[in-house]
C-alpha cells in the first residue's frame, strides 16, 4: 500500500469514527478521546476530525498491508 492510499483511508477513518460516536454532542467529545479532535468547518454542527486517529490508522494501514503483500 502506498502512503497516499494509507493517508486517504486514515482521513476517512478520522472523519467517520467521531461521527459514529455521536459527533459534537456525543460520547466522543465528552471523554478523553476528544484530545486532538478538531472541527474542520467552523460552525458546522457535528463535523469532527480526529488527528491522532487519522495518523494512527494511516500508519496501521500502511504497516498491515505492506506486511501482507510480502
Amino acid at each position: 500500500m502506498k502512503w497516499l492510499t494509507a493517508l486517504a483511508l486514515g482521513a476517512i477513518v478520522g472523519f467517520v469514527i467521531p461521527l459514529i460516536m455521536g459527533g459534537q454532542f456525543g460520547v466522543w467529545m465528552t471523554s478523553w478521546v476528544s484530545w486532538g479532535t478538531v472541527r474542520p468547518i467552523s460552525g458546522s454542527p457535528g463535523v469532527l476530525f480526529s488527528i491522532p486517529l487519522f495518523l494512527g490508522s494511516a500508519l496501521a494501514f500502511r504497516v498491515f498491508f505492506n506486511w501482507h503483500s510480502r
